[in-house]
């Protein structure tokens, strides 16, 4: 529309040297844009990186004061995944369970609608079943040694990959409470077992992380039950022997621990295509947190 308001007024110039400085000014314009292959691989960059819910746990106040609406104007659960497309371009989220307000199909159907209208998919649910204000998170595990902790821990997770298959989440990922990891692992695998086999028929697989157990412990829980890892660890021993155990995410930040750099290089190099989810401590600066670590990460994808 511009260019024909501004032609209209061009009588009276030489038609060479107007045709001249048109090509010269829509070289320049050109010039300014981003190139579109730039945006391409941007875009897939992006499309490469998920956040966890929880990032936001000191912006959402209704998840730790459930006895009455969030006041106006803060963060909600219902606004974050159009909030996170809006302003960080990402469309994936790796969901906290205990930041979901209810597991009422009602409140978990809007979830996803809410997810659906910001184009974004959920990549993964973390499942934690100890209470919120628990110190120590894991006693209630599916690979506790305790047979009836076991069995209400595996009841309780299964509700959970419901949820995420009402979500459309490729993956959970249940704390396997290490703590409480007993020397001999079969109970756990078992208990492990029946959730991967249960998630199976649903289109749910089932991650774990480390959580300060030996890795070949880790490994044998993973390989023994037919779970997956999220490699989240930065020694390249680690790396290596996580990566190829893989499949939706891996949690990462920019700190030291995670050491970026070398996990960008060794997932290339191992051939993970999952998710790089962003983990940071929820704090009050939680956007620029965030926006640090997606900067760093566009710089070594």
């Amino acid at each position: 529309m511009r260019s024909c308001g501004f032609q209209r007024g061009i009588s009276g110039i030489n038609r060479r040297d107007f045709l001249i400085g048109s090509v010269a000014t829509a070289a320049a314009s050109a010039m300014s844009r981003p190139a579109p292959a730039q945006d391409a691989a941007t875009r897939a960059k992006l499309d490469r990186i998920s956040l966890l819910t929880n990032d936001f746990e000191g912006l959402l106040p209704e998840i730790w004061d459930r006895s009455k609406p969030a006041p106006p104007g803060t963060l909600n659960m219902m606004d974050l995944p159009h909030q996170v497309a809006h302003r960080l371009r990402l469309h994936h989220l790796e969901v906290c369970n205990i930041n979901l307000l209810s597991m009422q199909l009602s409140y978990i159907g809007e979830f996803k609608e809410r997810m659906r209208k910001a184009k974004s998919k959920v990549v993964d649910l973390i499942v934690e079943l100890d209470p919120p204000e628990t110190r120590y998170r894991g006693h209630i595990s599916v690979c506790s040694p305790d047979p009836e902790i076991r069995a209400h821990a595996i009841e309780e997770t299964k509700k959970w990959i419901d949820i995420a298959a009402v979500l459309g989440s490729p993956s959970i990922m249940p704390d396997q409470g290490v703590r409480y990891l007993p020397a001999d692992l079969t109970p756990a695998i078992a208990g492990l077992k029946t959730l991967v086999d249960y998630g199976q028929a649903k289109g749910v697989a089932v991650i774990l992380e480390p959580r300060g157990e030996r890795l070949d412990q880790l490994v044998e829980l993973i390989k023994g039950s037919g779970a997956y890892s999220n490699p989240q660890i930065g020694t390249e021993a680690g790396l290596r022997l996580l990566y190829p155990l893989a499949r939706t995410v891996q949690h990462i930040n920019d700190s030291r621990r995670s050491n970026l750099p070398l996990a960008i290089k060794l997932s290339k190099e191992l051939g993970f295509k999952g998710w790089f989810s962003i983990e940071t401590d929820g704090g009050p600066d939680a956007w620029a947190q965030v926006q640090r670590v997606i900067d760093a990460l566009l710089q070594y994808l």
